[in-house]
């Protein structure tokens, strides 16, 4: 997703990215079906646990599922421009404007702040999945995130699974 050259590129390695995930639980959960030390290990108590109770886990579950079960958008694409920047290098806004007397106006970056052009970007949508819907993470593991792009979220969501896996290595799984 990071090498990507444009929206296009992007939201097609976004959508191979979230099915790769899933499917990495998916095989091995079935690989090992069956087999009560895997289901009652306290690691994968944990992780099964937070893949329905976790935020952001639950949610880029959910949009892998609408993502290739429906014709429904589940990322939105915010203009190319410019933002403003904060002396520790935190972004706060986006093309910020004013309206006054119904002229609309850019808005000079505020004393201390830069601004950076930057490129068309693909934002995270709420999605609705049988009828229930997950909104943007805001937490992960308990913890608040203020992850705002899709790259964040999956570097996130790569932790996760990535720590699965390790976990599951470091009880004596196979890792064939």
């Amino acid at each position: 997703m990071k090498s990507s050259t444009d929206l296009a590129e992007f939201d097609a390695q976004r959508k191979a990215f979230a099915g790769h995930t899933t499917r990495v639980w998916n095989k091995t959960e079935s690989a090992l079906k069956g087999d009560p030390r895997f289901y009652n290990a306290k690691h994968v108590k944990r992780y099964k646990a937070a893949r329905k109770d976790d935020a952001l886990i639950s949610y880029l579950a959910h949009l892998r599922d609408v993502d290739e079960h429906s014709h429904v958008d589940t990322t939105t694409t915010l203009p190319p421009g410019f933002v403003n920047i904060s002396a520790d290098g935190r972004v706060w806004a986006r093309n910020p404007k004013i309206t006054i007397n119904g002229v609309t106006m850019d808005l000079p970056p505020p004393p201390g702040f830069k601004q950076k052009i930057v490129g068309a970007e693909l934002r995270a949508c709420p999605v609705t999945s049988r009828g229930k819907t997950y909104d943007v993470p805001t937490a992960h593991l308990g913890q608040d995130i203020t992850a705002v792009t899709l790259v964040e979220l999956a570097e996130f969501a790569l932790a996760f699974y990535t720590g699965f896996i390790d976990g599951l290595a470091s009880e004596g799984w196979d890792s064939e």
